[in-house]
């Protein structure tokens, strides 16, 4: 029988402690919802790091039968999220799910040391200058100043006082600190300022939270390397598009559309009967 979890505990406890499902749901009370059906737990996590998201981790019988319970309340807006070969069994087994990305999950409970000095946090009133460098640099960042205002932002400046690396907390949340925007000056790589300031932060949050995450490209090997150096272990994961839901598979499930705006509401009407009215996929 499908279980509705309510609070971050909740689905630490069922999937034990898995980052990935306990950062997705620091979104719960932002109209998010859990579920546990089995040994398999999934987090609906409106609007987290820029993305409608649905979680899910857990042996693939168990979260299959999970999917087919939820996947017919979720807007197209919604995104599948987990470890690659997971997210592969599902997409063969149910029609309505389109692999569309693979991209890196890297965490750690440990990490080497960090260099004393080389990064600090930044005032807000220099964000401009954070803002045009990854602009510059970087501008498909799913983080920039402002869009989470309870986050920091960190930075390394050369003896001229030129920004010349940063990185943020953006998207912490749900006991897993998450590391991201790391960005540097491209004619001064190879001189440690990524690696100073993504270990700045990465320090930061492990003594904060016990564990820090993040997300990279698969194919950006340069910063791989570099996640390892520091002692982050990663996986491959893989995100997989909603290509159809059909009427009339909605039984248990059902969905409402509102016109006000795009931001999803999941909220549970019994053990086994979910909705989801609609908010906006790595």
């Amino acid at each position: 029988m499908m279980r509705r979890l309510t609070t971050v505990n909740d689905v630490a406890a069922a999937s034990g402690h898995d980052a990935m499902v306990c950062w997705a749901a620091q979104r719960l009370p932002a109209d998010g919802a859990a579920f546990r059906y089995g040994a398999a737990v999934a987090v609906a996590a409106p609007a987290l790091f820029r993305r409608d998201r649905l979680v899910i981790r857990g042996p693939v019988d168990d979260a299959t039968t999970l999917l087919e319970h939820l996947l017919p309340s979720l807007p197209d807006s919604y995104g599948l999220l987990s470890g690659s070969p997971l997210i592969h069994e599902l997409a063969g087994r149910l029609p309505s799910l389109q692999v569309v990305s693979e991209f890196g999950w890297m965490e750690a409970t440990s990490l080497e040391p960090v260099p004393a000095g080389a990064a600090d946090w930044l005032r807000e009133d220099t964000y401009e200058e954070v803002t045009a460098l990854i602009s510059r640099v970087y501008p498909g960042s799913y983080a920039l100043p402002g869009e989470y205002p309870d986050h920091r932002w960190a930075g390394v400046r050369d003896d001229a006082g030129q920004l010349v690396a940063v990185g943020s907390d953006s998207g912490t949340g749900g006991g897993v600190g998450f590391v991201s925007a790391v960005v540097s000056e491209p004619q001064l790589r190879g001189r440690g300022h990524a690696r100073a300031v993504a270990s700045f932060v990465a320090h930061d949050l492990l003594e904060r939270y016990g564990r820090v995450a993040l997300m990279v490209d698969d194919t950006n090997h340069a910063a791989i390397r570099l996640y390892e150096r520091l002692g982050f272990v990663g996986e491959s994961v893989a995100a997989a598009a909603l290509s159809d839901t059909s009427p009339a598979t909605r039984r248990e499930l059902h969905v409402s559309s509102r016109s006000s705006g795009p931001r999803p509401r999941v909220s549970l009407q019994s053990d086994a009967t979910a909705r989801v009215t609609r908010t906006n996929h790595r």
